[in-house]
């Protein structure tokens, strides 16, 4: 087992099973691509999948757009950490695993209706995409590939944000941003024919095309201009009408075949305004369905279907303590897009399932947010990461031999022979959570294993800021679950190993009571955050952008 680089190794590591990648257990490779590999991983027993980003803007940029897109249908983000340790080259970004089949593996398995598309499919996408707009997010690379339908509830699920960009995002390539020829808009291929220096300004519309371009393959399962192997493509794209689908596919409803065309149309002022508007005219047809929308698009039956088994409350609940754990991952959530050269179509391939049944039967919780640690500029917010347990500690070395440090440093503090400071000492004790504090929070929807995006009172985040030990008011930042923005929470700071340990055990509640809790502040590299090098006085500074997790007992 390894947890750093070796020398004269390339840029993209290969990892063998039971080796080590950021206190990460490797199970086995799901992906790799020119530009990324994904590893399925394990820690304390749950399941991962890993993406492994290049320092550096681009994993900025990801990492940002996934914590803006923080929805139900979007792959969940957990957080990430740098690695390795020593002179970190990457982020290893923790991504809710999904467990399920890429959406033309699923459509050719189950050969829904006409119905069934619509309902399960396009027009749960269509929503989805205009609420990942309505955050300012553009996803570049929707297609079959980059949509699983989730084995738990059915539900189309978009993943791989590596082509993503958002409004202020910082420009990575010239002429054409990454993405999937066959599904690059008409304006795009224009734009890139006509290119003079400037960038191309991508937004929503393309993210409709390619939705339509996704539903013409579906419904036909034909290109609709063909692929890269045609030298006719982009020619296609830019000034030939494809082929009817309910003339090519005699299944199609007519309705749903020309409203498939309609997201197809050269002028994108003929085509659907935007998302909202899609799903609406979806609605629409399917107001008029009749029983040809009832009938299997392709000939040959469905496969048989299966009971998904529903968790325990008991396992419900221990997986809520745990929001980072989930089922598997695929392929096409990893490859890293953000290139000047465009990402290959590939029909893709089904996943492999994994031995535990029902670990991803939750739904990922809905607000997480994304962290940058490195670099001057610090984003709006940081994601918090699993916390090692002491078992976790006690298994991996890295954290073991963190321990023994600690208890150098506990000795150190303990004698005359050095002088203690907020980096030598150990950490702050385990301590009881208040009487009641389970409860409290339970009305808002927060759960244990929850997070929670907080600032210090009087200093908006992301400015940096002093603090002494001692107590300290905190602020809800932008609301969490059921708790409104502006809620105060109380609590003391604590100093101790070169961190900031923060334990909140009182909140105002939106009636005004004070009621217990048992709320820790914790971040990617795990409990409290980590001091920076300058210190006024007897206060040390931080970044103040801050999340809080409800625990049973502060570690």
């Amino acid at each position: 087992m390894h947890d750093s680089i070796g020398a004269g190794e390339g840029p993209w590591l290969e990892f063998a099973p039971g080796e080590r990648v950021a206190g990460f257990t490797i199970e086995g490779k799901i992906a790799s691509g020119s530009f990324g590999i994904v590893y399925e991983a394990t820690r304390d027993g749950k399941p991962f999948a890993l993406k492994l980003v290049p320092m550096g803007e681009r994993g900025d940029r990801e990492v940002d757009a996934l914590r803006r897109a923080r929805l139900p249908n979007v792959v969940g983000f957990r957080g990430y950490c740098l690695w390795p340790e020593e002179n970190p080259r990457f982020l290893v970004l923790e991504l809710e695993l999904v467990k399920g089949e890429p959406l033309d593996v699923w459509a050719r398995n189950e050969n829904p209706s006409a119905l069934e598309l619509v309902r399960q499919v396009v027009s749960p996408l269509a929503r989805t995409l205009a609420a990942v707009h309505a955050e300012g997010v553009v996803h570049r690379d929707v297609k079959e590939a980059n949509i699983v339908m989730r084995e738990s509830d059915g539900q189309p699920v978009l993943v791989d944000f590596g082509a993503a960009a958002y409004e202020g995002a910082p420009r990575l390539t010239m002429r054409l941003p990454p993405g999937t020829r066959e599904y690059r808009s008409p304006e795009a291929w224009q734009f890139a024919r006509e290119w003079e220096g400037e960038w191309y300004p991508s937004g929503p519309r393309d993210d409709l095309w390619a939705l339509g371009v996704t539903l013409y393959f579906l419904l036909t399962r034909e290109l609709p201009f063909g692929d890269r192997n045609d030298a006719r493509m982009m020619h296609a794209i830019l000034h030939e009408n494809p082929a009817v689908p309910h003339v090519l596919n005699p299944r199609v409803p007519p309705a749903l075949g020309e409203l498939c065309l309609r997201m197809l149309e050269k002028q994108p002022e003929a085509r659907y305004a935007d998302a909202t508007a899609l799903e609406q005219a979806l609605e629409e047809v399917l107001a008029r369905a009749d029983d040809a929308w009832h009938v299997s698009l392709f000939p040959g039956g469905k496969r048989e279907k299966r009971q998904v088994p529903r968790p325990s409350t008991a396992a419900r609940s221990r997986s809520m303590r745990r929001p980072w754990a989930a089922g598997l991952a695929l392929a096409a959530l990893v490859l890293l897009h953000d290139s000047p050269e465009p990402t290959p179509r590939e029909e893709s391939t089904p996943s492999q399932p994994t031995s535990e049944a029902n670990s991803c039967q939750e739904l990922a919780p809905s607000r997480m947010t994304g962290e940058v640690v490195h670099g001057a500029e610090l984003p709006e917010s940081f994601t918090p990461a699993p916390v090692a347990s002491a078992t976790s500690r006690e298994e991996d070395p890295v954290l073991k031999s963190k321990t023994v440090r600690s208890l150098a440093v506990s000795f150190c503090v303990t004698t005359s022979a050095c002088v203690s400071s907020p980096q030598q000492r150990p950490p702050p004790p385990p301590e009881a959570c208040p009487a009641g504090s389970a409860d409290t929070l339970t009305p808002f929807g927060i759960e244990e294993g929850d997070y929670g995006p907080v600032f210090i009172e009087s200093f908006r985040p992301p400015v940096d800021l002093y603090l002494a030990e001692g107590d300290v008011t905190a602020i809800v930042d932008r609301g969490w679950k059921g708790l409104p923005e502006g809620t105060p929470m109380y609590g003391k700071v604590l100093f101790g190993n070169g961190r900031v340990y923060g334990r909140f055990t009182r909140i105002r509640l939106p009636g005004g009571e004070i009621a217990p809790v048992c709320l820790e502040v914790t971040s990617s590299s795990g409990t409290g955050i980590a001091m920076k090098p300058e210190r006024m006085g007897r206060k040390v500074r931080v970044i103040n952008n801050l999340h809080v997790m409800s625990v049973r007992r502060f570690e």
